[in-house]
């Protein structure tokens, strides 16, 4: 007899930040039941799993799961006094919920961690780094991802995915376009992470490629700084991947090739234009370095300012468009079929086998095709960068799976 997980329908409310009483309505389940469920006080029954999957649009199976939700604590999502209790909850579900459907992909798939093995080999264990430690861990990770010691990273996303590191777009840090949404942070990863590391970050229109890629590199800094060792504070975590960020994107040689000390804010978009990396990133950079002064570097974020360039930065830095886990869905569920030249998926075996709607391995895949919509079929989708489906046709190299 299948039983039922009744700490699921938390977690599926809030993941979809629905209130108890709008399930309710939905399920045509009274609150005072669902508030008796929730806390156990009676048995969760295939019936009333069924119904509350149907309102929530979820899969049944997902009820059925034991999958652990990481706490706060052990993520490095940074927690803000904007941040709500719902968005934390939401957060700390979602990308444990992307943890759990990687580890079933990868077990399918018969994939191991391997790939990642440098990473627990360079991690540091000492109690305090200096910048100059920083920076030596961060040109040591660019060998191991295979790029040169300096110059441009051309695609930071495509280098994470080919040493195994899943990238993914999430709805709960603020990957929707939806101009109310809340947003108090762009990455989250989970440093102590035992399979293939997941870095999620947040996407969409209101979000450059330059501030993804900064993200990307700063969860990789946590990834590495913070596997084995963690700072006496948050500030400090965010201050040390805030480092080995800059110095992943702009190595010291690059910077004091391209920077005098008398550097304009010009100097710095041709900086932006050339590694990807942001003006205030770069201006960051260069004061860490010590090419610039305290004055000049004062000096500048008040240019920025006054050019409204800490909202909008000139010169458009292209979004990365990750690959890897949208090839592990389709190794699993693909078909022969192929749409606009991308592999369709067995939408409802993706879902049913790996718990989740589609919608989310949707987003998190940044865009997938469900078998059938060529006749119509079209599921359901999170309103982010992955709803605009099969439009990343320059992007097709294959990132191998096994």
């Amino acid at each position: 007899m299948t039983e039922y997980n009744a700490e699921r329908i938390v977690q599926a409310r809030h993941l979809e930040g629905m209130t108890q009483r709008e399930l309710s309505e939905r399920s045509h389940i009274s609150q005072s039941k669902l508030s008796k469920l929730q806390n156990g006080f009676i048995v969760f029954k295939e019936n009333e799993a069924r119904a509350i999957a149907a309102a929530l649009g979820f899969p049944i199976a997902y009820f059925t799961r034991e999958d652990p939700i990481l706490p706060m604590t052990a993520v490095t999502y940074r927690k803000t006094s904007k941040s709500s209790m719902g968005e934390l909850a939401a957060v700390s579900i979602e990308y444990s919920e992307l943890c759990a459907t990687v580890s079933r992909l990868a077990k399918f798939l018969g994939i191991s961690a391997g790939k990642t093995a440098w990473i627990r080999k360079m991690a540091p264990r000492k109690p305090d780094l200096s910048i100059s430690e920083i920076d030596r861990i961060a040109n040591q990770a660019r060998t191991c991802m295979g790029l040169d010691p300096i110059g441009p990273i051309g695609n930071l996303t495509r280098s994470l995915e080919r040493q195994g590191i899943v990238v993914a777009p999430m709805k709960s840090t603020g990957g929707s376009d939806d101009e109310k949404a809340r947003l108090t942070s762009e990455g989250i990863t989970y440093p102590q992470c035992e399979g293939m590391p997941c870095i999620g970050y947040s996407a969409g229109k209101r979000i450059g490629g330059d501030r993804q890629r900064f993200t990307k590199a700063h969860e990789l800094g946590h990834l590495i700084l913070h596997r084995f060792r963690r700072p006496d504070t948050s500030q400090q975590m965010e201050r040390e991947a805030h480092l080995f960020a800059g110095a992943l994107l702009l190595p010291a040689e690059d910077m004091l090739r391209s920077i005098q000390r008398n550097a304009t804010l010009s100097d710095f978009l041709k900086i932006k234009s050339g590694w990807g990396a942001s003006i205030a990133a770069s201006i960051s950079r260069a004061r860490t370095l010590d090419i610039i002064s305290v004055e000049r570097y004062r000096s500048l974020q008040i240019q920025l300012s006054s050019r409204g360039w800490r909202k909008q930065e000139p010169v458009n830095v292209g979004e990365e468009h990750p690959l890897l886990l949208k090839q592990m869905i389709q190794a699993v569920f693909g078909v022969g079929s192929s749409i606009g030249g991308e592999q369709a998926i067995k939408s409802f075996d993706a879902a049913s086998k790996l718990a989740i709607p589609f919608r989310y391995l949707d987003c998190w895949s940044d865009g997938l095709v469900e078998e059938g919509v060529e006749f119509g079929f079209i599921e359901d989708r999170i309103n982010s960068v992955a709803s605009d489906r099969v439009r990343h046709g320059a992007e097709r190299e294959r990132i191998p799976v096994g």
